[in-house]
């Protein structure tokens, strides 16, 4: 075998069912990759199949959003804290969150943690799941979300925005004023 082969460059690989961790000497974080392993196979798996061949298919009839894909997985295998709370304070005030689909990176995993959050908090967390299975059986993501909470994505994302910006209103007015 070759170096190659093995997996040194401390990303994460998932293959099918099958999760390929690297253990850098963190056990906290040997552990939050262990839960975002599992989290990105059972999506995977609910979202478009179980074999790597239906994936393929599924994933090539309909394009998602990063921050559907990867805000669910950090959702499912990250709790709320004050460091989730900052970067969505600081994304919502500064209007970096207004169009929520063209996000990417950390943008799109923040943003889409906090949406994800928002639902489970206003609709149910059994929301969450009938929302995942309800996208992959119509290949929409706003029926999806309209068949299972009854509102369109749009008023949906309106509603999370004023959610927070009404959570975080006061914080500019204090932002200078020492406690």
């Amino acid at each position: 075998m070759t170096n190659e082969s093995y997996n040194t460059g401390g990303i994460t690989h998932i293959i099918g069912s099958k999760v390929f961790l690297y253990f850098n000497g963190n056990h906290v974080h040997f552990e939050d990759q262990i839960r975002a392993g599992i989290a990105e196979v059972l999506f995977n798996q609910m979202m478009f199949g179980g074999s790597l061949g239906q994936q393929v298919k599924t994933s090539t009839f309909f394009s998602m959003p990063d921050w559907y894909r990867v805000g669910i997985i950090s959702y499912l295998s990250n709790e709320w804290d004050s460091h989730f709370d900052n970067r969505i304070r600081d994304g919502i005030l500064s209007g970096r969150y207004n169009k929520v689909n063209n996000l990417k990176g950390n943008d799109a995993v923040y943003a889409g943690h906090s949406l994800w959050r928002y639902i489970a908090n206003q609709y149910g967390k059994a929301a969450v799941s009938n929302i995942i299975h309800m996208t992959s059986v119509s290949n929409s993501i706003d029926k999806g979300f309209l068949y299972v909470i009854g509102v369109p994505f749009k008023s949906l994302i309106e509603e999370w925005r004023q959610f927070y910006e009404k959570q975080f209103e006061g914080y500019e007015d204090n932002i200078n004023n020492p406690l």
